[in-house]
């Protein structure tokens, strides 16, 4: 149990809530210090989503910690700490997670959709430092994105702004071309075991990765006529094969046109692997 102390010296706890995992870690001067991860119960209901996301914070056994920030999947309430709707839990939807979450530890929680914490860790303490426009999509069970506009975060409406994944694209949506969801649905196998095959130089597998470029490519020149950003930010486990799909990505991109916009747009992968955590654990204001 949390004790009663919020001193500028005490870590804070940073959470990051997937489709397939849920990962806490200890944060410490924006280093992550420790962490923790269980399977998300995806398809259970809403008692075991959140017994599991409790079990995963105090398997890192914190005595003392200055708050709980946590990333979701969709779109959430940051005001009230509600959670909207979430597509790949739906025991998460409709759930008053932060008054949970405060109730169990009893210290402050601030929640946030994990795009967001994404893109405010790539900002704050990654490679995303130098821009001023910067958009972060997250590329796992789903496609989110982060919007950092003038130098801040920009949510809109309860988190909805950079719901890519939503947009009409082709039969279906976007996040169904530019997520793990592609190589289940078009090829009936994982993305790890596409880039299993890739690395091993399959070429039927590098062709699903350059297709994925070019999905993703056009998804990113949705973003630039939207936004023009300096930057587009890669998290999720799909986003470690950028190497197979980068070049299938430019060949789309290099045929936007406006080609000022994209002769200055850089796209790269985060350079830290657990900057999702990091980005929910600056949810919480240290005074």
């Amino acid at each position: 149990m949390q004790k009663n102390n919020t001193k500028n010296d005490l870590p804070v706890i940073g959470v990051d809530i997937g489709g397939t995992k849920v990962s806490a870690g200890l944060v410490k001067d924006n280093r992550l210090v420790k962490s923790h991860t269980l399977p998300t119960p995806a398809d259970k209901g809403p008692d075991e989503v959140l017994q599991t996301i409790v079990n995963t914070i105090k398997q890192l056994n914190a005595e003392t910690f200055a708050g709980i920030g946590a990333g979701i999947p969709g779109l959430v309430d940051t005001q009230n700490g509600k959670v909207y709707d979430v597509q790949n839990i739906p025991g998460l939807s409709g759930m008053a997670l932060r008054d949970k979450l405060q109730t169990a530890f009893n210290c402050p929680v601030e929640i946030n959709n994990d795009a967001n914490c994404f893109v405010l860790g790539v900002k704050n303490h990654d490679n995303g430092q130098p821009f001023k426009h910067l958009v972060g999509l997250t590329l796992g069970t789903g496609l989110g994105g982060g919007l950092i506009l003038n130098g801040q975060l920009y949510e809109g409406v309860g988190t909805g702004a950079g719901e890519f994944g939503s947009l009409p694209y082709k039969d279906s949506i976007l996040e169904h071309y530019c997520s793990g969801q592609f190589f289940t649905r078009e090829y009936g196998i994982t993305g790890k075991e596409a880039r299993e095959r890739a690395v091993n130089g399959d070429k039927e597998a590098l062709e699903m990765f350059r297709k994925f470029g070019h999905n993703l490519g056009d998804a990113i020149r949705i973003i630039s006529h939207t936004f023009a950003p300096e930057a587009v930010v890669l998290g999720g486990s799909v986003s470690t094969s950028f190497w197979l799909f980068e070049k299938g990505m430019w060949e789309i991109l290099h045929q936007f046109p406006y080609a000022h916009v994209i002769d200055h747009l850089q796209i790269m992968p985060a350079t830290a692997p657990d900057i999702a955590i990091i980005g929910a654990a600056s949810l919480i204001k240290i005074k």
